[in-house]
């Protein structure tokens, strides 16, 4: 399956039930989720849940400080915060048709994790959405979070409410491919050493392994992705920003290349015929990256492979911490989108 496919009964959510609106409900998940005992948990940007229905109101059960979008067929119609566990309704136009609602994730700071409890209509649910045919993973940082980018300077805290993962690059283009998608990433964490040399043992390469990313710490065994629940088509990677970035030292480049061809051939063994984008960016101070991820593509390109192509890319960082605005994401996608749709054979939407 490419995506996991959860039926959940409403009517054992009498807690936050309203009307005669309980019935069964299909939903469709992206983005990494673990699944226990009726309760669904992630930690990844831009995770989301779909489904269709016909409803003048629609009541969602949250756990876990965090900002969420929810849109009518591809348009946002509410955008909120949950803090703790908590129950949101949102009033919609019943116009008597069913509609594809899409609730997103759009924060990635707050707690480790969310949990979703379910959802119930003033309505009726329709069918399941079905898969789309096109998968896409992206695998990254701050940048393809979409950390701060709806701050207007470098100052303009706090990250929490300036994130916005629905902006990003990484969701633009899933969006605009009408593609199923992972957006596998997480803020000043680099492949092999973090930003600073934050928690340490928790790098990119350890964490991408795990269900919930954010979480890892907080239980005794943490849930291991079992990558057969989605295979990708097209992977972007975009990763090494924090391994070159912030107070030196900075990492081993021979580590770091050694891990990012290994993380390449661990992808092939799990997603046979899989293409790949490579990504670098300028950086300060010493700009190693674009450097190093060339000479990964070439020697990737010297034994053989070619399913895969590589691209520096520029960005305008005028939003929190010197990160890409909204703006200059919107550019990003755009400047990558002729070549995802190359790479996926994607060549209309």
């Amino acid at each position: 399956m490419n995506l996991i496919r959860i039926f959940i009964l409403l009517g054992t959510l009498a807690a936050f039930s309203f009307g005669a609106s309980s019935s069964m409900e299909n939903l469709l998940f992206n983005g990494r989720w673990a699944h226990d005992n009726g309760v669904s948990r992630a930690s990844a940007p831009a995770s989301s849940i779909t489904f269709n229905a016909k409803a003048s109101a629609i009541s969602v059960s949250l756990e876990g400080h965090s900002r969420w979008r929810l849109d009518r067929d591809g348009k946002q119609i509410d955008q909120f915060e949950i803090d703790s566990k908590e129950v949101h309704t949102t009033k919609v136009d019943d116009d008597g048709s069913f509609h594809k609602y899409r609730l997103i994730k759009i924060s990635e700071s707050g707690a480790p994790e969310i949990k979703f409890h379910g959802i119930t209509l003033d309505g009726e649910f329709g069918d399941a959405p079905k898969p789309s045919s096109r998968r896409i993973e992206f695998i990254g940082d701050s940048f393809t979070v979409g950390y701060g980018c709806e701050g207007s300077s470098a100052e303009d805290a706090p990250e929490f409410d300036k994130t916005n993962a629905s902006k990003s690059y990484a969701y633009l283009l899933a969006k605009g491919f009408n593609a199923d998608y992972q957006v596998n990433a997480f803020s000043g964490r680099g492949l092999v050493r973090n930003y600073d040399n934050i928690v340490p043992k928790w790098t990119l390469e350890k964490l991408y392994d795990y269900t919930v990313m954010g979480s890892v710490t907080e239980y005794p065994k943490p849930e291991r992705w079992n990558f057969e629940n989605f295979h990708p088509q097209v992977i972007v990677v975009f990763v090494g920003i924090n391994d070159f970035q912030g107070n030196p030292p900075y990492a081993d480049k021979r580590k770091f290349k050694k891990a990012y061809a290994d993380l390449l051939s661990k992808l092939r063994k799990a997603h046979p015929g899989v293409k790949f984008l490579l990504l670098s960016t300028k950086i300060w101070p010493n700009d190693d990256l674009g450097p190093t991820v060339k000479a990964i593509y070439d020697a990737e390109i010297a034994a053989g492979h070619d399913d895969l192509e590589y691209k520096h890319v520029f960005t305008s960082n005028v939003a929190l911490h010197g990160h890409p605005d909204i703006h200059s994401q919107e550019e990003l996608a755009n400047t990558l989108r002729p070549i995802i749709a190359r790479l996926g054979r994607w060549l209309s939407r």
